[in-house]
């Protein structure tokens, strides 16, 4: 691998490490009790620098982070000047330590205000997005070395308009369809935006590439699998594909599927406890199996997201043979011709995961949620050794 083209990063999302953000609609759940409390997270709003620096030790040449629309206009048609100031700060340090910016626009959380008037169905979803892109691409887009437009949409659908389980809490198959209109609309739209004024940078989304398998070769689980692979990437990567300079891949593990009852549901289950991080399995294989059907494609390929939660502390023996048995697999597949051009980890610190608040551990830096005090576990110096060595 050659570091001046191969991009080694980590990932360090701004709604679940920035903190204080008081204008998002997960701050907005929070204080209603649905969704885990925020509070400061990881304070990188304003300790940025602390984070830059770990991503130097790591010897990394790139970070994947998020310019927050909830920040950015925290208010309808109010863009708050000293918001974007400060995203300048942060990008011009990372600019200055020779580190690329790998920046997201929306990874599922919107401002309260969209929200409660408008959401991502509405007919005016789109319009009202594209004002913040641009705004975001006049006032940041010379300091952007890649765009991404969006974290695993149809997750996001999923979770959030088909189950119901996370914001909005909006279950309504009607509305799920509107979302995933309105995002190929956007994501199109933004690619235009950005190529005006930056027709060199690399601009795509980033999709959740789980490897999945079946119990039992099936035509009942041949069938499920399938249309779960398709309805959940191919149909919006082959929609989108004429406005993607490349593919983001977010990998974490193999699942199995078997279609019987598991409790008192009866239908299609999956063997995975997503709720514990002691019991998710280590498949570093399936990235390779991932890379060579995405590879399909034809397209460059990021993976923006590959990581293993463990439990607290610093001493992470099954994170470290998770990163190095993934990297091999990554440089597997490269040796067979798939074009993968960068590796970010998930993530530099442990952060706010979601629904599960900070009880997933996935960090290189483990931090103190009374003190702030931020530990390099093993892991840590695991990369950082891997990296060197590329």
């Amino acid at each position: 691998m050659n570091n001046k083209k191969f991009l080694w990063g980590v990932v360090n999302i701004g709604q679940q490490t920035e903190g204080s953000d008081g204008f998002s609609n997960w701050a907005r759940w929070a204080e209603r009790g649905l969704v885990p409390e925020i509070g400061e997270a990881n304070n990188y709003w304003r300790d940025y620098k602390f984070d830059h620096e770990a991503v130097e030790r790591l010897g990394c040449n790139s970070i994947r982070i998020t310019i927050e629309w909830s920040r950015v206009e925290p208010e309808e048609e109010i863009f708050d000047e000293k918001a974007i100031g400060h995203y300048q700060k942060i990008l011009k340090d990372l600019k200055r330590r020779n580190i690329s910016t790998v920046v997201g626009l929306w990874h599922w959380s919107v401002p309260m205000w969209f929200e409660e008037k408008y959401g991502m169905h509405h007919k005016k979803g789109p319009s009202l997005f594209l004002k913040f892109v641009k705004f975001v691409r006049d006032e940041l887009g010379d300091l952007i070395d890649y765009m991404v437009v969006f974290n695993e949409p149809l997750v996001c659908i999923s979770t959030s308009y088909l189950t119901g389980s996370r914001p909005p809490f909006n279950k309504n198959y009607w509305r799920a369809g509107r979302v995933l209109q309105n995002l190929v609309k956007i994501h199109k739209q933004t690619y235009s935006l950005w190529k005006e004024r930056f027709a060199d940078v690399p601009v795509g989304s980033t999709y959740l590439w789980n490897h999945d398998t079946g119990r039992d070769n099936s035509w009942v689980q041949k069938s499920f699998l399938y249309g779960k692979y398709f309805f959940q990437n191919v149909y919006l990567i082959k929609s989108l594909q004429k406005y993607s300079d490349y593919i983001g891949v977010n990998y974490y593990t193999s699942n199995s599927f078997f279609f019987g009852k598991s409790g008192e549901k009866f239908g299609f289950h999956g063997t995975n406890d997503w709720h514990s991080s002691t019991l998710w399995k280590q498949f570093p294989r399936g990235l390779y199996e991932v890379l060579l059907r995405v590879g399909k494609f034809k397209k460059p390929i990021l993976i923006l997201e590959n990581g293993k939660p463990t439990n607290p502390g610093i001493d992470d023996v099954n994170r470290q043979k998770f990163i190095e048995r993934s990297v091999s697999y990554v440089k597997k597949a490269m040796a067979e011709g798939v074009d993968v051009q960068g590796y970010f980890y998930y993530s530099l610190n442990d952060s706010y995961e979601w629904d599960s608040g900070y009880n997933f551990k996935f960090g290189l830096v483990e931090i103190d949620r009374t003190t702030g005090k931020r530990t390099k576990r093993k892991s840590f110096n695991v990369y950082g050794n891997i990296i060197k060595t590329s």
